[in-house]
């Protein structure tokens, strides 16, 4: 019984060996330890948001770029450089210019008003009389003038009729178009989208104010949609 023990004992030894050995051989086929973090985006978290912020001038002083001051005086290693930075003496010449631009605008105004005054559109009584057609001033058909009714985007005829405008009315989105021209294509197509943009409307229409407010001071309030047309 002994010898079977010891027998047994060796056997065992030797099968440690055997897989010590196959192990030793074969090390792709052991078991990879476990990893907490899986692969793919993580969800971020509700009460901590991360930001990245990539520098793309580490030479230059953040500091005295951004505030004209760092702590380091001379001594700081990195460049003190606000080339790119207005002073004060160049803000406020910009915030003159801009001051003097809009005195200017409204002395503009009020001489056109004036003007207006002048050639009769309001009479001592109160009344409303006829402009004079040949009153350029008041017509705006200054280069200045015809300059911004090119660029106001506002259009001359209607976009479904091509015609002048009838008791004109502007979309949600901006565009304008006869009340009836707009009426009628609601109720016969049952589309209540923009003819022009395709946007959605809801059936909204608009009075047309700035179209109005253009007409009226290129033709006058007496003027018609006619003579609006012709200006084009």
């Amino acid at each position: 019984p002994a010898n079977d023990n010891d027998n047994n004992s060796k056997d065992d030894g030797d099968n440690d060996n055997s897989d010590k050995a196959q192990n030793a051989a074969l090390p792709s086929l052991q078991k990879a330890a476990h990893n907490p973090f899986h692969a793919g985006p993580l969800k971020a978290t509700t009460f901590v948001r991360t930001t990245a912020r990539f520098d793309y001038q580490p030479d230059i002083c953040k500091d005295y770029k951004e505030t004209g001051f760092c702590g380091f005086g001379d001594t700081c290693i990195y460049l003190h450089d606000r080339g790119d930075t207005k002073s004060g003496w160049q803000m406020e010449q910009e915030y003159e210019e801009r001051k003097r631009g809009e005195e200017e605008r409204k002395g503009r105004e009020m001489e056109r008003f004036m003007n207006s005054m002048m050639c009769g559109e309001v009479s001592s009584g109160g009344g409303v009389k006829k402009k004079k057609s040949g009153d350029d001033d008041y017509f705006g058909t200054n280069k200045e003038d015809d300059a911004k009714n090119a660029t106001d985007g506002i259009p001359y005829a209607c976009h479904i009729c091509r015609g002048p405008f009838q008791n004109p009315v502007v979309t949600t989105c901006g565009h304008y178009y006869c009340e009836s021209c707009m009426q009628t294509r609601i109720r016969e197509s049952g589309l209540t989208t923009c003819p022009i943009c395709q946007k959605d409307t809801h059936g909204v229409l608009n009075h047309a104010q700035k179209l109005v407010a253009k007409k009226r001071r290129l033709v006058g309030r007496d003027g018609s949609w006619e003579d609006y047309l012709a200006k084009k």
